[in-house]
């Protein structure tokens, strides 16, 4: 009988330091969740992540020397690789990665010459900063038409958000 409460000791303490372990190590740890071609249905980030938050940004003029009311931004492929390359900026000049974005929030203007939002010239950009051989992360996103921007001719402007655990002492 003595042996056997011992082993059954034993179990109960083996669990419960693997249950614990489990615990911490899966609290510790950034989770993505059913992952799409282009992105993850779900995020998960633990309370005590490192965050970052990057303010709205739209894309660079093809013709920055030109009057404000006289600059050309490109079609919706070109305004977007703009756009990600300004975000890759913020991020990078933050001492993150494009790796720790896990959230990118898009607003997109109907092309003028189509009447219709070029998605797939989105998309295009898109695929060039995310799930990369590179950069094989990708985050969640929301991607909703609306009419109009701040700065006439953007058709794109786009926010994000990084988490990344901390780094360990």
């Amino acid at each position: 009988m003595s042996k056997l409460i011992k082993i059954i000791t034993a179990a109960a303490i083996f669990s419960t330091t693997m249950f614990a372990t489990f615990s911490v190590n899966a609290q510790d740890a950034i989770k993505r969740n059913d992952e799409g071609r282009m992105f993850f249905s779900t995020i998960e980030v633990p309370a005590h992540a490192d965050q970052l938050f990057v303010s709205g940004k739209g894309p660079r003029p093809l013709n920055p020397d030109a009057p404000r009311a006289d600059r050309s931004y490109g079609t919706t492929e070109q305004q977007a690789r703009s756009t990600f390359t300004s975000i890759k900026a913020a991020v990078d000049g933050a001492g993150w990665d494009m790796g720790d974005i896990v959230m990118v929030r898009v607003y997109l203007v109907a092309d003028p010459a189509t009447g219709k939002m070029d998605f797939s010239g989105f998309n295009k950009a898109f695929l060039e900063f995310f799930g990369t051989e590179d950069q094989p992360n990708k985050p969640v996103r929301a991607v909703v038409e609306i009419s109009g921007l701040a700065v006439d001719g953007w058709l794109i402007e786009v926010d994000v958000r990084g988490a990344r655990m901390p780094a360990q002492n």
